[in-house]
């Protein structure tokens, strides 16, 4: 994908966080859906600082460190960690939740600024 096409992707999974924010029974594709954009803004904001990006997930932190961006590497582990667990959990903190969002929002303004 290009960079437009990523970012594109990065707003379309926002605003389908937005129309779920508040549905009790939501917090599972909420945590999902910002792991999603936080990857297309990982890749948007790659393709636009370093001119290259990674088309998976895998290894992203490693990848991220290795084009000399150490925080956007320990905000994306982190948003990973929290998908597993609400993903794979039996129960979804309300904090967890909350969390996913405010990664969501580091790597957003990283990407866009």
């Amino acid at each position: 994908m290009l960079a437009a096409a990523h970012q594109q992707a990065a707003e379309e999974i926002e605003q389908a966080i937005h129309a779920l924010k508040g549905a009790s029974y939501a917090s599972r594709m909420i945590i999902e859906g910002a792991w999603g954009a936080a990857f297309h803004w990982i890749a948007f904001g790659c393709e636009t600082k370093h001119r290259s990006h990674q088309e998976s997930h895998a290894r992203l932190g490693t990848f991220l460190r290795h084009q000399g961006e150490p925080d956007v590497a320990e905000w994306w582990d982190d948003l990973d960690r929290v998908r597993q667990g609400g993903w794979y959990g039996k129960g979804i903190d309300p904090e967890a939740v909350q969390r996913a969002q405010d990664l969501l929002a580091r790597i957003h303004a990283w990407a866009t600024h």
